[in-house]
């Protein structure tokens, strides 16, 4: 089955989506996005650095990457003889989440913008691609930015001044925004409270969340 893992910048996923891909013995991890993309870190880069322009354009090769990533891991775990109904795919972050940082990074710009978008997205998204399960890792504030230095990109880090008033606004708005794109597009989600806690026992949430989930609907 596919496995959504989600949260906000710096909340553990990555690392939650690993440890379960190492637990689950058959099943893979799909990164985000992989460190040598240089692509996604120009983007990236230009982002933090308030490069103007660029907001679509970046939206729109996440969804593309994003989409053929899975799309091609899909085939090769069919392909490998694996079943869908008793190994997992997890995923570091997927496509419905990144309406919400694209919500946010265009809020000022013209409304046809976000109307290009939105049919971009609506265009993009593809149903058999959406997780048949949801974690969220859900953190406070003060836990997102002691994890965001710990972790020491630096393309956050030397630019965090001045993108901190947008770290507030994407964190104050995510979980809302998620729930409410999980209910509708119809997927079964969980909420883990992150806060304070290591990566052994988010894990053995994580873990009992799956076990108690009943795939077969």
């Amino acid at each position: 089955m596919i496995i959504g893992i989600s949260g906000m910048i710096a909340s553990g996923k990555s690392t939650l989506a690993k440890n379960l891909a190492k637990y689950y013995n058959n099943s893979i991890y799909l990164e985000e996005f992989q460190s040598e993309d240089k692509i996604f870190n120009q983007f990236i880069e230009w982002f933090y650095k308030g490069v103007k322009n660029i907001n679509l354009a970046f939206q729109a090769y996440i969804l593309e990457s994003s989409a053929n990533t899975l799309r091609s891991a899909l085939i090769d775990f069919s392909k490998s003889g694996k079943i869908c109904q008793t190994n997992h795919i997890f995923l570091d972050r997927f496509n419905l989440e990144h309406y919400i940082f694209a919500l946010i990074s265009m809020k000022n710009k013209p409304a046809k913008f976000i109307k290009a978008f939105d049919q971009l997205f609506n265009k993009m998204i593809e149903k058999e691609q959406n997780p048949n399960l949801a974690i969220f890792i859900d953190i406070d504030f003060d836990n997102f930015k002691e994890r965001l230095f710990k972790r020491g990109r630096e393309s956050e880090i030397k630019n965090y001044e001045q993108n901190e008033e947008y770290f507030k606004e994407l964190h104050a708005l995510y979980r809302h925004l998620y729930e409410k794109l999980m209910n509708t597009y119809k997927i079964p989600y969980a909420i883990i409270d992150g806060n304070n806690k290591n990566e052994h026992q988010i894990l053995a949430e994580a873990i009992n969340i799956i076990e108690k989930f009943d795939f077969s609907k």
